[in-house]
């Protein structure tokens, strides 16, 4: 993994030296305790004021509330019982090589977009919205389902292989096992956070074992795309690698012009094809551990609470032994992918 990402930080080099992505977030507003975590760092308290940097997470308290203003005007509001993630990916369509993604991991965000250069994509642990409109918010509850709710504009919500485009006043919800719902109604003042979450957790403790199946076949979806994508980049680097040796043959059959050339139309693309592939195969190894990280946990935690005093029932035992089953898949199935910084 190492190799492969050090030929990676230099294809980036060298096509976007000097770009840095356009958006960059600021913590403008808090209310009660928000807490903020950096890769490779301790849990802090949040201030008015810190940046935002890729691979950063807020955490907003019960009776919190956290504001962050994007360079673009945008503003994203993260209430309380929130999980978000400030990040980006590469996109070789991005002007500057990059593009924002967030991702709604637990709890409620709204966003508010302005003046984009480059729309970013929002993430759930079991979606991906492509921002068209304005205005829209995101829920996602404890067993990972979410729910998109669209007050101005188009957001394009996707699921496995399904997508919706939502227009202003729809939703759409997205469930384990299920995917992709059906287009609702979603006037303002229809739809509340609250009741989406005790329906979700009603259902999982309903039927834990399936919940937890469905979670697993998740794992299995993930990890399948994943070595899809990247069994395509180990391809097209070893094309990258062929073409990269006929530069200099190039150059010195037909001159520097003729091996410019050359680059441009033969070597870019390749390159180009790198980055959106590393893209893809790396959103979903990391999708799946942060469903791994907070939801399963968030399952493993709740209904250990239910059964504390009262291990030995057999409800909590099929519980404790599908919870296992499901933790397998992803030691076997996701986490050999992850780089060491994703952990």
């Amino acid at each position: 993994m190492m190799i492969r990402k050090n030929i990676l930080c230099l294809l980036f080099l060298m096509m976007f030296s000097g770009m840095l992505w356009s958006e960059s977030g600021v913590l403008s507003y808090l209310e009660g305790r928000v807490t903020m975590e950096r890769p490779g760092s301790p849990q802090r308290s949040a201030e008015i004021g810190d940046t935002l940097v890729s691979g950063d997470t807020l955490y907003t308290d019960s009776k919190s509330f956290a504001e962050v203003a994007l360079a673009s005007g945008s503003t994203l509001s993260i209430k309380e019982g929130s999980v978000f993630n400030f990040g980006e990916i590469v996109d070789a369509d991005s002007g500057s090589g990059k593009r924002g993604f967030f991702r709604v991991l637990l709890g409620n965000v709204n966003f508010k977009f302005k003046n984009l250069l480059h729309e970013p994509q929002i993430g759930t642990p079991l979606a991906v919205l492509a921002v068209r409109g304005t205005d829209f918010t995101v829920y996602t509850s404890p067993d990972g389902a979410s729910m998109t709710v669209v007050s101005d504009g188009l957001v394009e919500v996707s699921s496995g292989d399904k997508t919706t485009l939502l227009a202003a006043d729809q939703g759409v919800e997205v469930t384990a096992g299920l995917g992709l719902g059906e287009t609702f109604d979603a006037r303002k003042g229809f739809v509340r956070y609250d009741a989406f979450v005790k329906q979700a957790l009603e259902k999982s403790d309903s039927d834990p074992i399936g919940s937890l199946n469905a979670i697993a076949e998740q794992f299995y979806e993930y990890a399948q795309e994943g070595k899809f994508y990247l069994d395509s980049w180990n391809t097209n680097y070893e094309e990258v690698q062929k073409t990269r040796s006929q530069i200099e043959i190039v150059r010195e059959k037909n001159g520097d012009e003729a091996a410019t050339e050359f680059i441009q139309n033969s070597m870019k693309p390749l390159q180009l094809r790198s980055l959106d592939l590393n893209r893809t195969y790396r959103f979903n190894f990391i999708s799946g551990l942060y469903l791994r990280r907070y939801v399963i946990s968030s399952y493993y935690i709740r209904f250990r609470t239910m059964y504390l005093t009262n291990t030995d029932n057999p409800e909590w035992q099929k519980f404790l032994e599908a919870y296992k089953d499901v933790l397998d898949v992803y030691d076997n199935q996701l986490l050999p992918f992850l780089e060491d910084e994703d952990l």
